[in-house]
């Protein structure tokens, strides 16, 4: 059996809803910008550079050797968005093969 809620109740619903639904608009639509205005907007990808992988390379060696180029990040965090990039799931790479490196800098 279904029970109907009172007529007092239903009123309230939108006064409820409304305004929960205005919260979740403003934090959804201000959290990144506020993000991004905390870093400058320094946390985007401007362009992606090409590596050819030399024998003797690791994920680890290149990320320490171009996140102060590239980024403002630690050399962990840049070795991490490589592996998101490249769609790699280990830090293992082949010599002969081209990953792409993001760059986080507009000067370079």
């Amino acid at each position: 059996m279904i029970r109907k809620l009172p007529e007092k109740a239903i009123g309230k619903i939108p006064i409820l809803i409304i305004p929960t639904i205005f919260l979740v608009l403003y934090f959804c639509i201000s959290f990144p910008s506020r993000v991004s205005a905390e870093y400058g907007g320094l946390n985007e990808i401007t362009s992606v550079e090409p590596l050819l992988v030399e024998k003797g390379d690791t994920l680890s060696a290149i990320s320490k050797r171009y996140a102060p180029e590239y980024s403002y990040i630690t050399a962990k965090e840049y070795m991490q968005d490589i592996l998101e990039l490249n769609n790699l799931h280990s830090e293992h790479i082949q010599a002969g093969k081209y990953i792409l490196l993001p760059n986080y800098r507009n000067e370079t």
